[in-house]
């Protein structure tokens, strides 16, 4: 998957977690500290949040950051800068501490 790719994943996720959790892009915008405009922009795909702002936008929404961020297997963060590598590997090993701890996934 390339970073472009990732990107717009990210984006209709949040999209996804957005509209199942019946809020306007208002209301998520001020529960996580950002304009309505900055969730339509990471919505739409022309903004990316960075990994605090998407942590922000997982609470507001009473989900798991990882939950925003699309499946890779471990070799395809290659094609991702190394910040993004880097974070995703960090919110997958976080993610596979919470499910092996708590039984969930």
């Amino acid at each position: 998957m390339e970073e472009q790719e990732f990107n717009a994943a990210v984006s209709r996720l949040i999209r996804q977690a957005r509209q199942r959790a019946g809020v306007t892009q208002e209301h998520l915008g001020r529960q996580a500290g950002l304009s309505r405009a900055s969730i339509t922009n990471i919505e739409g795909g022309t903004q990316m949040p960075p990994l605090y702002r998407l942590a922000r936008i997982a609470s507001a929404l009473n989900v798991q950051p990882a939950e925003l961020i699309p499946l890779l297997v471990p070799d395809e963060t290659a094609d991702l800068s190394a910040r993004h590598a880097a974070g995703v590997s960090a919110v997958w090993a976080r993610a596979a501490e919470l499910r092996g701890g708590h039984g969930e996934g």
